[in-house]
């Protein structure tokens, strides 16, 4: 796929604390025992918050978790909850943020490049082959997200929500240790390009 490139100022894109997108899934997975119709919409209750507090920009893979959180709202106040199958409502979650890094990729901003350009020298942030080295990072994460969308919808029917939390972490494990070596080796040839 070619792609014009861009570089985004770094004004753009201001550094976000840790936390920030932490913290809405720590709200979610602590309600969700309690109370399945609520966990979504408190848990988007303080991504709203968060943001519009610190006034960040809005990279586009906690766009998806908003998206998710908006999703799973609609769905419980409305009672689809109760007509899906288990299994598609586990399936959500990484079928969003599929949805999510893979328009990323397909409009030319891939969702890594908003974190890998917080720690690469300017000098090679700048660099086209640094896009290109984000557009095949984020792919990698296309191809998890969507492993493990698929993975969790082909549960049968009645479907633990512990067997998809355990898919989920299986392949997000394989994808961020895909994404740690495919990123060095490709930090490795940037390096030798740039010298």
């Amino acid at each position: 796929m070619n792609f014009h490139f861009t570089p985004p100022r770094p004004s753009l894109m201001p550094a976000l604390p840790w936390w920030t997108g932490i913290l809405p899934w720590l709200v979610f997975g602590v309600i969700s025992p309690w109370s399945s119709l609520w966990a979504a919409p408190l848990a988007l209750t303080v991504f709203v918050l968060l943001y519009w507090r610190t006034r960040l920009a809005l990279p586009p893979l906690d766009a998806g978790t908003a998206l998710y959180f908006l999703l799973s709202s609609i769905i419980g106040f409305t009672g689809l909850a109760q007509k899906l199958p288990p299994p598609i409502l586990y399936a959500l979650c990484p079928a969003v943020l599929a949805m999510t890094a893979i328009l990323s990729v397909v409009t030319g901003r891939p969702f890594t490049l908003a974190y890998a350009r917080r720690y690469a020298p300017e000098h090679i942030r700048e660099r086209h082959s640094f896009f290109q080295a984000n557009q095949i990072i984020t792919l990698l994460w296309v191809i998890g997200f969507t492993t493990a969308a698929i993975a969790i919808s082909t549960l049968p029917p009645h479907g633990q929500p512990t067997q998809a939390a355990l898919i989920f972490i299986t392949v997000m494990g394989t994808t961020v240790a895909a994404s740690i070596i495919v990123g060095r080796w490709l930090h490795v040839r940037l390096i030798r390009v740039a010298s």
